[in-house]
């Protein structure tokens, strides 16, 4: 019979080999990069915050899914959103830009956030990842 520790130790080792393990993880990381360009405009004035998705080692990015950004979010209440979803446009097969369109309500800087659902694919096996958001804002008098 197994005690609870060894059962736990079986259930984690199968539970990587299904995931891809460490070696799967580091593939994800590798299989893509997010580049961000903060904004900054006078308060009250529409701005954008521009972010590109760019697939690297052989990866595209999947057509058919919805490339987006979601759950927009400011830290403070100085930021005021166009859109609740970005829907990304894809720019090549490896590639994919979102456009943030953004208005700062008050002076200063503020820290947004949001969460890219993102699709790529290579060699047949398809990825949705979810990748997390973190620009700034700065609103100027």
């Amino acid at each position: 019979m197994f005690d609870r520790t060894w059962m736990s130790l079986i259930a984690g080792l199968l539970a990587a080999s299904w995931m891809g393990g460490p070696a799967g993880a580091a593939e994800k990381d590798e299989a893509y990069a997010l580049v961000v360009e903060n904004a900054s405009a006078k308060v009250g004035e529409p701005t954008e915050i521009k972010a590109t998705l760019t697939t690297l080692k052989g990866h595209k990015v999947s057509k058919g899914y919805r490339n987006r950004l979601i759950e927009l979010s400011a830290q403070d209440e100085g930021v005021a959103f166009e859109e609740p979803v970005v829907v990304g446009k894809l720019e090549s097969d490896t590639s994919v830009e979102f456009d943030i369109g953004v208005t700062p309500t008050k002076p200063g800087t503020h820290v947004i956030n949001g969460i890219f659902r993102f699709g790529f694919h290579n060699a047949g096996r398809l990825n949705m990842i979810s990748i997390p958001l973190i620009a700034t804002v700065e609103g100027t008098e």
